[in-house]
């Protein structure tokens, strides 16, 4: 990769010191957060403020490079778009835009492809590339906020998996909620993860805790290391803990995301685990329909399936949340993301 620091990357801080370093007044700090964050320009030439010696500089010093938007596909009401995004190594990713009624979410990838195999993930099942950088994260929320002309509710849950890659996570967080930068609430960005303790534990000390989403799919161990190959390592137990201190240390409510896959992990018994969690958590559950994929092994429920295990959730005071299947029809759903890999 190019040596140069990567503009999206420098801190408010570092701006200081590299304007200070060419011998340019501090006021220059605001201006080219402003071209960066809100008018969403990377490229030197077009911050027209500037003189074109230091545009020159900033080219020439910092790599000022965007990932590449090389594919998009939208559903047939246009609520839902997936982009594919080529890096500079060739390794692809991909990012959902769904907006509904003029309330924008992103869904932004945090590695190319993913190196836990769940079994019912598309994502999974095309092996693991690499980790982002964080520009290459951030990059992401600004080709997306560019297209729709405002930053949306951030939701880490494209490709890959967060809490394994929080080198990058955390700076482009950082970047995400900074005033001076993309100036996003915390409240309106989530993290998701498979379940890595360490990891939570981490991002619940960082000084800017997301919500949190653990995919759950299974309240039974042996059950969930087949669908879930990570928790053979880090078992259930271990993983709810690190959950409850989150919540704790953060005051945020946890969401549990089980994915329902047909006649699989939809049993009364599945739903009253799922219950127990729910309530020593204190969290709210989302359920989502499987979304199919080519040579997938399981098939969406049946809604009765449904319908009679979100009953068994109410009845023991849980909040339920059912997600609408948005993009599925264009491989945009939950577990359905799949670009990653050589260009």
């Amino acid at each position: 990769m190019d040596k140069k620091q990567h503009i999206l990357r420098l801190t408010p801080r570092q701006w200081q010191e590299w304007f200070a370093a060419h011998g340019e007044p501090s006021y220059r700090v605001d201006q080219v957060l402003d071209w960066l964050y809100r008018k969403m320009v990377a490229d030197p030439g077009e911050m027209t403020n500037f003189s074109k010696e230091l545009r020159r500089s900033l080219s020439q010093e910092l790599d000022c490079k965007l990932p590449e938007m090389s594919g998009n596909v939208s559903d047939s009401g246009g609520t839902t778009s997936k982009y594919r995004l080529t890096l500079h190594d060739g390794a692809v990713i991909e990012s959902v835009l769904m907006d509904q009624g003029g309330r924008y979410s992103f869904c932004v990838s945090t590695q190319a492809g993913c190196p836990l195999g769940c079994t019912f993930c598309a994502t999974g099942r095309g092996g693991f590339v690499r980790d982002l950088f964080p520009e290459e994260i951030t990059g992401q929320i600004v080709h997306l906020a560019r297209i729709c002309g405002a930053v949306g509710n951030v939701v880490f849950m494209g490709m890959g998996e967060p809490l394994l890659n929080t080198g990058a996570l955390l700076p482009a967080l950082e970047a995400l909620v900074d005033p001076s930068r993309l100036a996003l609430g915390l409240r309106r960005v989530t993290v998701s993860t498979a379940g890595i303790p360490d990891g939570i534990r981490q991002l619940a000390r960082h000084g800017t805790p997301p919500g949190l989403a653990l995919s759950l799919h299974s309240p039974f161990d042996a059950q969930r290391s087949d669908l879930m190959p990570v928790n053979r390592r880090y078992p259930l137990e271990e993983v709810l803990d690190a959950c409850g201190e989150y919540a704790g240390l953060t005051g945020r409510t946890l969401m549990l995301e089980y994915v329902m896959l047909g006649g699989v992990n939809t049993s009364p018994e599945a739903a009253r685990g799922l219950a127990r969690i729910a309530a020593r958590l204190g969290a709210k559950v989302n359920l989502i329909a499987f979304n199919s994929f080519e040579a997938a092994d399981y098939a969406p429920p049946e809604r009765g399936e449904v319908a009679a295990f979100r009953s068994i959730l109410e009845k023991q005071g849980v909040l339920v949340i059912q997600r609408y299947r948005r993009g599925a029809g264009i491989g945009a759903g939950c577990g359905q993301l799949a670009g990653a890999g050589p260009k």
